[in-house]
């Protein structure tokens, strides 16, 4: 646990004062499934770490970028607060060697990404609590650098790409709703009804799933239309 955490320091730049909140961030709750008290430890920091992370982006990149409106800081925070990027970032610093992740969670992509997103904020809920808001800003914008006047979207799918965007402008989710299903059984037609940010639209497809991504696309070019 000492060695993790030295190497966590260096990285980070940082030094804790005080190690208790840290040595939990830094331990998945999956090491210790029934241990009630620590997972809501765990919880609490990452919990706190998004918004302190949310919150350090922002502010940043309001500053540095005041020609953007909302939905365009927006963008830019979903991507560089999202799981794919938080993952990216652990394994590129060597993040992954400071972290305690149960094995068996390696023998899915979706639990590891999501365990080591989820350390990475509660490490940063931590440095928070040992210290103040300009200091853990300080190794945000310290491990985020490389990426912060570069950013690259990754291509998503429409709803999950509206539904990342809504989060980070702090409005309500998209609320689907199939409307109806006609045509022949083995060539049917869905219609589905995606409301979102005051705005509402109607997707078609072959597959309720193709119906959703087409009424998502659709909100996301009135958002865009909206920012223009």
């Amino acid at each position: 646990m000492l060695s993790k955490l030295s190497k966590l320091e260096s990285i980070l730049g940082y030094n804790f004062k005080q190690q208790n909140d840290v040595q939990v961030a830094i331990v998945h709750p999956g090491f210790h499934k029934n241990a009630h008290n620590r997972a809501t430890a765990f919880e609490r920091l990452e919990f706190l770490g998004d918004r302190v992370l949310g919150l350090s982006l922002a502010a940043h990149l309001y500053q540095k970028f005041p020609n953007d409106k909302e939905g365009d800081l927006a963008m830019r925070i979903a991507s560089l607060a999202g799981t794919d990027f938080l993952i990216s970032l652990a394994k590129r610093k060597g993040l992954l060697d400071c972290f305690s992740v149960p094995k068996d969670f390696f023998m899915s992509q979706h639990k590891t990404s999501a365990a080591i997103a989820d350390i990475m904020e509660a490490v940063l809920g931590s440095i928070f609590l040992d210290s103040d808001f300009m200091t853990v800003q300080k190794v945000v914008l310290s491990l985020w650098s490389d990426d912060l006047d570069k950013v690259v979207y990754k291509q998503k799918d429409p709803k999950t790409l509206l539904q990342e965007i809504t989060q980070a402008m702090n409005r309500e989710l998209p609320v689907y709703r199939l409307i109806k299903m006609s045509g022949e059984l083995h060539n049917p037609l869905f219609e589905v009804e995606v409301s979102t940010c005051k705005l509402t639209e109607r997707g078609y497809g072959n597959t309720k799933k193709q119906a959703e991504h087409d009424a998502a696309t659709r909100i996301l070019s009135k958002l865009k239309e909206q920012q223009s």
